[in-house]
């Protein structure tokens, strides 16, 4: 009783290292790909969404002309007469062609329809009815990029506005079908709406990025707004109003954020706030013209932060030279796609593939574990290349913990980014009770179980009791003639 007593709901007193569930009721427990103690996100996975209504609608779109573009050109009547004269052209890394007779014509960046026009012009010089023709014959614009645990990565174009993600990935060849998620990095293109430019009456406004306003807004009344308030009421009347603490006198028509807000960045440009102070905030007007006169700073709100734009210089690249358009300012969207749903046949997973999309598809991890202290067979393990490798799973492999090991002093060294590491104690009879989630391993993981100063004694203890069972049969010699033959006989008393 005084055993069972100090065993309390330990699995057995008696051997410590003894750790497991053993109940009737099953349960249910996640098992951790991340410990968000003492990890943190990788961009890529931070920066993830999930599919929107959008990703699955295509977009036709005219094509337009892009450097490295093969096309065939066919002049009527340019030399001779009713004939036809055919030239096969790549366009260079300026956009342009070269063709007998007219020279190089600007082609880049527009479809194929303008540059048509464009050549039709040119032969206007020669011929009164103009008359020309353009076939592409490698379109190097629309094109997708496949990196990662693929067969072939590379480079592909995409044959059609509705071409999906299961056939880009068919394209590349096979691919570890045990990968979690795949994800697919997209340029995204600002609306002029975004940008504050105005739209026409009874024109809906273009689709914005999810779960981002299309638009600047106004922030929510912060602290150092309410500190200003209070100064200006109480200083007297005449003092020049001064800005808060950590605010600097806004350039005109800007208001400023406060300096908690971590995804606010300031530019220097003129009468925007040094570097130093972090404080900029959405503008009240269109653009806020800088001291040198030169350029005309713009703000939009994307995911989630405050951007500035170069109004100026983007109008200046532009090739109209006008306002700044959606194509000038481009961002990227990460798109997380559950690999199991896409096989499965989930259309909201089967996403449209668009012109400039990168699918990556994640290695496996690939390395060892390292198992060392109170274990039976210390030493690397190495991770499997499919399925992951969890805590539990590791301990099984390296034969069982030892007779010294106590389950819950065991700690996983992992390694970090930039040369760091971490080290956290896991609970393995929690994990083995499914009272807390077990743990998935990855490369270069060490796992140390260690013991305490009972564990020796109760082992000593442990081990000095042995219990024998069987049967047998004891023959005494004294009572055993029949066996050993009678005694030996010495002589008469």
């Amino acid at each position: 009783m005084l055993l069972m007593g100090m065993g309390g709901c330990q699995d057995s007193f008696m051997d410590p290292s003894v750790a497991g569930r053993w109940e009737a009721t099953p349960t249910v427990v996640p098992v951790l790909d991340r410990i968000a103690s003492i990890e943190e996100d990788e961009p890529i996975t931070a920066n993830a969404t999930s599919p929107v209504p959008e990703d699955l609608l295509p977009q036709p779109s005219s094509y337009r002309v892009t450097p490295g573009d093969a096309m065939r050109v066919t002049l009527y009547d340019l030399i001779i007469t009713d004939r036809p004269d055919t030239y096969e052209v790549v366009v260079d890394d300026r956009g342009m062609i070269d063709l007998p007779q007219l020279g190089r014509i600007q082609v880049g960046g527009r479809t194929l329809e303008q540059a048509r026009a464009d050549i039709e012009r040119a032969m206007a010089r020669f011929v009164s009815d103009p008359l020309a023709q353009i076939v592409m014959l490698n379109s190097r614009g629309s094109t997708y990029s496949i990196v990662g645990n693929v067969e072939r990565s590379g480079q592909y174009l995409v044959p059609n506005a509705n071409f999906r993600l299961l056939e880009a990935l068919t394209a590349g060849g096979r691919f570890d079908e045990s990968v979690k998620d795949i994800y697919v990095i997209r340029r995204v293109e600002l609306s002029d709406a975004a940008l504050g430019a105005p739209q026409p009456d009874g024109a809906s406004p273009p689709l914005s990025l999810p779960d981002t306003p299309a638009g600047p807004t106004t922030p929510p009344v912060t602290g150092e707004d309410l500190i200003r308030v209070i100064d200006d009421i109480t200083k007297p009347e005449g003092t020049p109003k001064q800005p808060s603490p950590g605010m600097m006198p806004a350039a005109p028509g800007v208001r400023y954020l406060p300096r908690r807000q971590p995804d606010v960045t300031a530019v220097p440009d003129g009468n925007s706030p040094p570097p130093a102070l972090d404080l900029v905030d959405q503008p009240v007007a269109k653009s806020t013209p800088s001291a040198k006169g030169a350029d005309s700073t713009s703000w939009v709100f994307l995911n989630g932060k405050w951007v500035q734009l170069n109004a100026a210089k983007a109008a200046a690249a532009s090739p109209a030279g006008g306002p700044l358009k959606a194509a000038d300012l481009v961002t990227t969207r990460v798109i997380r796609i559950r690999l199991e749903d896409l096989l499965n046949g989930d259309p909201a997973a089967n996403i449209v593939i668009r012109n400039g999309d990168v699918v990556r598809v994640p290695t496996s991890p690939v390395g060892f574990v390292y198992m060392a202290g109170q274990i039976n067979r210390p030493g690397p393990i190495q991770l499997p290349p499919t399925g992951g490798l969890t805590l539990l799973r590791a301990i099984d492999s390296a034969g069982g913990m030892g007779t010294l090991a106590i389950p819950e002093r065991v700690d996983l060294t992992r390694m970090l980014s930039g040369d760091r590491q971490a080290t956290i104690r896991l609970d393995v009879r929690a994990i083995s009770e499914q009272t807390q989630p077990d743990v998935y391993l990855k490369p270069n993981d060490r796992v140390n179980i260690g013991t305490n100063f009972w564990a020796l004694p109760l082992a000593v203890i442990r081990n000095g009791f042995r219990v024998n069972y069987g049967f047998s049969i004891t023959a005494d010699r004294n009572f055993g003639n029949d066996i050993f033959g009678p005694p030996p006989y010495d002589g008469p008393d």
